[in-house]
């Protein structure tokens, strides 16, 4: 069955350009829309950058994205559909998310892609690289002679420059015999290959029967991208204490938490909402979090709660980590990655702690890498020049 409409088609509270296909498989309803490449680009942008963005990395991300959904096409056939609505393709939230902005840049760039050798490339991109990109072989083992290492100009406002994580023996080593490389007890980890920009590249485990090695990105994968956010990572032995808030800290969020409980679901007051409209423009949300929020309004003020108690949480980290010569040795590493050095890590209490940059596979362009250019005055082609190397701007 095929639905169109002059205007907008509604399904699970998401709104729809072009047409809305239903096909039967067995007991499921599988739900297709059927449009053009640039009106399906307006349902990715709004969602996958930041609309408030220089206009020049706006047009690169537009380039980059119709790019990828052409080489992905065909990508779920055995589904019924090209590419799918999530981040296993791209984001697509359809007319929810569409922004001026976006639109603008989408037009300015209307047909353009990337090629490498006269075909289309493979335009992979990240979050934030932590200050330098990866090599595509050391992520998924593949050679491609544009997608290597670049160490990025100038630093970028990403809120996701560091983060840390604490992982404990137990899962490290669930982690290691999931993918066949256990080693019993673990005793100590160590960075054994970093690449040129010092991102850790491979990972060797020592435990009492004996020592694995695994990819950094295999290793993320299994302990999860959420948790382990990049491969740009240092580590120090034990587990930082996550719970730790300073008296004062714990004062000043103490009363704003027990008004939120009282009144959870009440209206924001116009001070609280430019609060939130400000973190949702510097992408201080992931992706379904800004999307869950556009469908259920209500939860606005959870998500601003829960902002504000990550902040005094991560606070109280970083007040700890100032006493903590391991710990600043640990950010000194990540902020001079050109050092090479392989690093030990030995367990103590069965807990060690990364500390790392970036978010991310890191391959590819960087968005806020991109954004740091752009904002330095890079057109939309040098920038793409820098994460591609030797492509060139096509029209199609």
């Amino acid at each position: 069955m095929i639905l169109s409409a002059k205007g907008y088609i509604t399904f699970n509270k998401i709104s729809y350009e072009g047409e809305i296909v239903l096909t039967a498989r067995g007991s499921r309803l599988t739900v297709v829309n059927r449009l053009d490449i640039e009106k399906y680009l307006r349902g990715v942008l709004g969602f996958e950058i930041s609309p408030q963005w220089n206009i020049e990395v706006l047009k690169a991300q537009a380039i980059i994205s119709r790019t990828y959904a052409l080489s992905q096409f065909g990508r779920h056939n055995a589904s019924g559909y090209d590419v799918c609505t999530g981040d296993h393709c791209q984001v697509y939230r359809g007319a929810n998310v569409y922004k001026s902005t976006t639109d603008r840049a989408i037009a300015q760039t209307r047909g353009q892609v990337l090629t490498y050798h006269g075909s289309l490339a493979q335009t992979f991109f990240c979050s934030d690289s932590g200050g330098a990109t990866a090599d595509i072989s050391d992520v998924w083992g593949k050679a491609v002679p544009y997608l290597i290492v670049r160490k990025e100009p100038y630093r970028s406002e990403s809120p996701r420059s560091s983060w840390q994580a604490v992982l404990t023996a137990g899962e490290i080593q669930s982690a290691l015999s999931r993918k066949g490389k256990g080693v019993g007890t673990l005793k100590s980890i160590t960075i054994s290959r970093r690449d040129a920009a010092g991102r850790a590249t491979a990972l060797t485990f020592t435990g009492t029967r004996g020592t694995s090695t695994l990819s950094s990105s295999a290793f993320r994968s299994l302990i999860g991208s959420k948790k382990v956010r990049s491969t740009f990572f240092e580590f120090t032995p034990g587990a930082v204490h996550t719970d730790y808030v300073p008296e004062t800290a714990t004062r000043s969020a103490g009363t704003a938490e027990n008004r939120t409980a009282n009144v959870n679901k009440s209206p924001l007051t116009p001070e609280e909402q430019k609060e939130l409209d400000t973190l949702i423009r510097q992408k201080k949300f992931t992706v379904d979090e800004r999307f869950d929020m556009i469908l259920h309004p209500e939860r606005r003020r959870e998500y601003l709660s829960r902002y504000v108690k990550l902040q005094n949480s991560q606070s109280a980290l970083q007040e700890r980590s100032a006493v903590s010569t391991n710990t600043d040795k640990a950010f000194r590493t990540i902020t001079t990655p050109a050092s090479k050095k392989n690093s030990t890590a030995v367990l103590r209490n069965g807990h060690i702690t990364l500390y790392g940059s970036g978010w991310g596979h890191g391959v590819g362009l960087s968005q806020w890498g991109a954004k740091a250019m752009a904002d330095h005055g890079w057109s939309t082609e040098k920038i793409l020049d820098f994460y591609f190397p030797g492509t060139s701007i096509q029209r199609r």
